[in-house]
């Protein structure tokens, strides 16, 4: 995401939703981590509920998640957005429960910092460390 206009949408999505941060893959294309892109789609983690809305050409996506498992974002030109590690970590845990996919090849593992992971993976539930184990994020030690 390079332009202003961008920015304004992910500005506008952390207040769509209160709490909420910018992750999942809206997050790692921010990083340029993946070369999955969707454009005018806007996809935020949040702990009251799952829910989407449109705002003229923009989808913006609340995905839920248990409330220990908000963490792992900073504040960035003014928007809350996931750290790449935690963004992949959001996606996993939710692929790991069947509400999510991602094409895995899309992304670019080297840019990922892999102590972070596993230093992340500790609070997430053991389904979601086995997908990161399965798809090489998480060594098994």
């Amino acid at each position: 995401m390079e332009d202003g206009d961008s920015e304004e949408k992910l500005q506008l999505a952390n207040v769509g939703q209160v709490p909420s941060y910018i992750s999942l893959m809206t997050a790692l294309d921010y990083y340029d981590i993946t070369t999955q892109v969707q454009r005018n789609f806007i996809e935020s983690v949040a702990v009251k509920r799952t829910k989407e809305f449109q705002l003229d050409d923009t989808i913006f996506r609340y995905a839920k998640v248990t409330s220990t498992l908000y963490f792992g974002f900073k504040k960035e030109k003014g928007i809350f957005i996931a750290t790449p590690e935690k963004a992949l970590l959001d996606a996993f845990y939710l692929m790991s429960y069947g509400r999510y996919s991602i094409d895995v090849s899309a992304l670019d593992a080297e840019k990922f910092d892999v102590k972070e992971i596993r230093r992340l993976s500790k609070a997430v539930p053991s389904k979601t460390k086995d997908l990161l184990k399965k798809y090489g994020y998480l060594t098994t030690a």
